[in-house]
């Protein structure tokens, strides 16, 4: 029986992200993690689920989601994001602290302005819960789960396009292993909205992979 699929979004969006894929799954059961960035959070308990993880959202669910898991589907993501000695490949750390900073004052704006640069237009922030965004932001900006990640007792599969402006494509390199990583040519931070056929193929193959 195919694994049921937990979706976990990333920072500013909300369970409703992963819907375009969704929808062309309607075939295989699951469920989706609500982090509450716009209201209550939700999170359901699957059963041994694939994992599908976009963004902040597989170093979320590495440090949240009970194992064990089918395997996981990682989609312009990571286990750790900022730059430190020991991972040169990430982000520099005043970026999050910029967005910190200003975050007290202009949630929504701060939001907005992320969300943008992901590639969303005119994103709407009117309806955000500041208090979990800043909580999990601020983890964001500390989190490291390579080592979680490197010891799942489970097959990890990796999406990720060649012009993300969140995700660079070196940070996608040293984040997993090269017979786990497909690179879109040329597609940015938002897979599952600019290419949801394309990863719902992917979800069906790698979950044909599962049960083989």
């Amino acid at each position: 029986m195919t694994a049921p699929l937990l979706a976990v979004h990333g920072w500013g969006f909300d369970a409703g992200f992963w819907m375009p894929v969704l929808e062309r799954l309607p075939d295989f059961r699951g469920d989706c993690i609500d982090m509450g960035f716009y209201g209550t959070p939700k999170r359901p308990r699957v059963p041994r689920p694939l994992i599908l993880a976009h963004s902040m959202g597989l170093a979320w669910a590495l440090a949240n989601i009970p194992r064990p898991w089918a395997g996981v589907l990682a989609v312009n993501a990571f286990p750790r994001f900022t730059r430190s000695p020991q991972f040169v490949d990430g982000v520099p750390p005043r970026l999050i602290e910029r967005m910190l900073a200003r975050f007290d004052e202009a949630p929504q704006q701060v939001t907005a302005d992320f969300l943008t640069r992901c590639g969303l237009q005119d994103p709407d922030t009117s309806a955000i819960a500041p208090e979990p965004l800043k909580e999990t932001l601020s983890w964001l900006a500390q989190c490291d789960e390579r080592t979680t990640l490197k010891m799942l007792p489970c097959p990890v599969l990796a999406l990720a396009g060649t012009n993300d402006p969140i995700v660079p494509q070196g940070m996608s390199l040293a984040s997993f292993a090269p017979e786990t990583l497909v690179l879109a040519e040329g597609a940015g931070h938002l897979l599952p909205l600019t290419h949801p056929d394309w990863v719902a193929s992917q979800v069906r193959l790698f979950a044909a992979r599962l049960e083989a």
